[in-house]
């Protein structure tokens, strides 16, 4: 007997997708992408959209996927031009690239329900890394808008049927379903000190103030309108004058430009106060250095893992790449009870040999007339006063020996041009003096209740030794132009802020508007993403608990838990509470399944006169009362004549029918 050869075996083929669900599954990959645009390499979302468009064709077309070996070669470039593009495989702007790339390879043979699920997948991760990478409160609705339409393709391809607006309809609703749950946990999950997610530090370069200073160096960044820190006062608040925000401190110069001395570790001279003490508490942007501004002169303690330098820089080490919140004490009326180290005079006296020699001569006269320190400063002030100097955002490009140019040349400049001038023409009188760079001013914010400290209020002045007094702040800017000090910058600057900061001071309205926008962003860095344990725990005392207890996170969120499932529960209660059937319905059912066990079941789309004349056909002895008795049926249940002397014939004909079926 010849045996039958078996069927070849054949791969079962998925259906395809259906375009609203085709449609929300590539939507939900390239917002993905998009919203990982800032830091993916320039090539990765132009591949991802031309892949989407070719699935799109092919879909449209019923064209197969690509050949494997072009897969295989693709993969292989694509995963290379990532390496060479960031130099390694790690980071999130480089693992940004390689699941964006990834993702748009599979999207070119997704054939089967699996393939679309690991690019659904891709666009979820994709979405996380976009949360890790920036919080920006502009960047929120962008993010719900996201995660809104990847829930959409989830449900989508669950049920391909119900994709469109009722796959969106559902991942709304869900999505508010949720969030009670959310919030909750966002406010009681402990958190651990310190990141979650160990993510190397970007490479990117950061606005702010730098550890070398050139001249114009500043005016780039007062071009900036950038935030560079908020700031708090409880209490007294100081007057314009006073609101130096002492940054990096400068000490060697080679002629052109000056530059911080890491090396100095001088004995920080002792300091007496007199004034008003300030309370403040500081909103630091991300920048390139490890100095938190402070105004001058921070006292008290120091915040954690911050250190008070020798030249009265505050400096926490690891702090540039993040926004950092710090609470100081300070007051801006001091002097030294205690003569300068020979060190640091010997630092601060320093000047290049064969530089700037006009400059240097000069200096040696001024320091040559004056009686002393004081009368020194004053002369050199006088000069500035009455030199024909003016101030001005964009001077002329200086040479080799710029100090000399711009005292005896130009005589225009920004800030770093006469605080660079007038320490070299102390130094060159005798008198220990250096550049110091941070930020002067702040503007009110009304909503919030501080001071917006912006990159274009960086500024530089200089500190001179006074024997009598110790390091004394002279701001050789002021003397040309005073409303620096006292005014709006944006008013002294002309041409100072960008276009759009020129619009905003040129619309009142819109500066309203700009400042409720700032006050609300600072609420959400501070208190939402700035939400830490300490912050928790301070939560959880105003609530009236043991905050040094850790057990109540347990029982606030299992509590909160519980009322977030009873909630879900009572909105579920139509669909989740039993079917309730009327007398007429459960008579029928009962000759249903009376009938059943004869072998007349009811089809589950059978109408009751349909199924009446199922079994009349079947059975013929049935036929008249079958009939009878589905048209009450039909008229109890539908025609609303159901009254309960007709409810109680029609369940005693039904009895008596049942006892006649065999």
């Amino acid at each position: 007997m010849a045996r039958r050869s078996a069927p070849p075996r054949t791969t079962p083929t998925a259906a395809p997708l259906p375009p609203r669900a085709q449609g929300l599954l590539l939507g939900a990959f390239l917002g993905g992408a998009l919203l990982n645009l800032h830091h993916l390499a320039l090539w990765v979302f132009p591949v991802a959209l031309l892949a989407a468009l070719w699935r799109w064709r092919r879909a449209a077309a019923g064209l197969g996927p690509p050949p494997r070996a072009f897969r295989y070669a693709a993969l292989a470039a694509l995963t290379l031009a990532v390496l060479a593009s960031f130099r390694t495989l790690n980071g999130l702007a480089a693992g940004a690239s390689l699941l964006t790339t990834m993702g748009a390879l599979k999207l070119l043979e997704a054939t089967r329900p699996r393939d679309h699920t690991f690019v659904l997948g891709a666009a979820f991760f994709l979405l996380l890394a976009a949360c890790l990478d920036a919080q920006a409160l502009w960047r929120v609705p962008l993010y719900a808008a996201d995660l809104w339409i990847d829930c959409a393709a989830l449900i989508a391809l669950a049920r391909p049927a119900a994709a469109g607006r009722a796959a969106l309809r559902a991942s709304g609703r869900l999505l508010l379903l949720a969030a009670p749950l959310a919030l909750l946990l966002f406010l009681f999950f402990p958190r651990l000190p310190g990141a979650f997610w160990a993510l190397p530090e970007s490479g990117d370069a950061v606005t702010g103030l730098g550890s070398e200073m050139e001249p114009g160096s500043i005016a780039r960044l007062a071009e900036s309108d950038d935030p560079a820190m908020r700031v708090r006062f409880t209490g007294p608040v100081p007057p314009p004058a006073e609101r130096y925000w002492r940054g990096p401190v400068l000490h060697d110069f080679d002629g052109r430009r000056w530059r911080a001395r890491p090396g100095l570790y001088t004995r920080r001279t002792a300091l007496a106060f007199s004034g008003p003490l300030y309370h403040y508490q500081v909103a630091l942007e991300p920048g390139p250095l490890d100095v938190l501004p402070a105004l001058e002169m921070p006292v008290g303690p120091m915040p954690p893992q911050a250190l008070l330098t020798s030249d009265y820089q505050l400096v926490a080490p690891q702090s540039g790449r993040r926004q950092r919140d710090y609470a100081l004490d300070g007051r801006t009326h001091f002097r030294a009870v205690e003569p300068l180290s020979t060190t640091a005079r010997r630092v601060d006296l320093a000047l290049p040999a064969d530089r700037n020699p006009r400059s240097v001569a000069l200096g040696r006269e001024i320091g040559a007339a004056a009686p002393d320190a004081r009368a020194a400063v004053a002369a050199a002030l006088e000069r500035f006063r009455r030199g024909g100097f003016v101030y001005t955002m964009q001077p002329q490009r200086l040479g080799a020996d710029p100090v000399d140019e711009f005292l005896f040349g130009t005589r225009a400049g920004f800030c770093g041009h006469y605080a660079s001038a007038f320490v070299t023409l102390m130094r060159a009188a005798g008198i220990p003096a250096r550049v110091v760079t941070g930020y002067q001013g702040g503007d009110w914010n009304p909503f919030g209740g501080y001071f917006l400290v912006r990159q274009s209020h960086a500024h530089a002045w200089a500190e001179v030794w006074i024997d009598s007094e110790g390091w004394t702040r002279v701001d050789p800017t002021a003397v040309v132009a005073p409303g620096r000090l006292t005014g709006d910058t944006a008013d002294v600057l002309a041409g100072a802020l960008g276009g759009s900061g020129r619009l905003l001071r040129g619309l009142p309205w819109l500066t309203t508007l700009a400042q409720g926008w700032d006050a609300l962003d600072s609420w959400w860095q501070d208190d939402v993403v700035g939400f830490t344990f300490k912050r928790q725990l301070d939560l959880l005392g105003r609530l009236g608990f043991d905050e040094r207890d850790g057990r109540w996170f347990g029982v606030l969120l299992a509590g909160g838990g519980i009322a977030w499932a009873a909630l879900i529960a009572w909105s579920q209660r139509q669909r989740l509470a039993p079917v309730r059937v009327d007398p007429a319905a459960r008579a029928w059912l009962r000759l249903g399944r009376r009938l059943a066990r004869v072998g007349l079941a009811r089809r589950p789309h059978e109408g009751p006169l349909d199924y009446a004349e199922r079994v009349a056909a079947a059975r013929p002895a049935l036929a008249k009362p079958m009939r009878r008795l589905a048209r009450e049926y039909a008229r109890l249940r539908y025609g609303g004549g159901a009254n309960p002397a007709a409810l109680r014939s029609f369940e005693r004909s039904v009895r008596g029918l049942d006892v006649g079926i065999r």
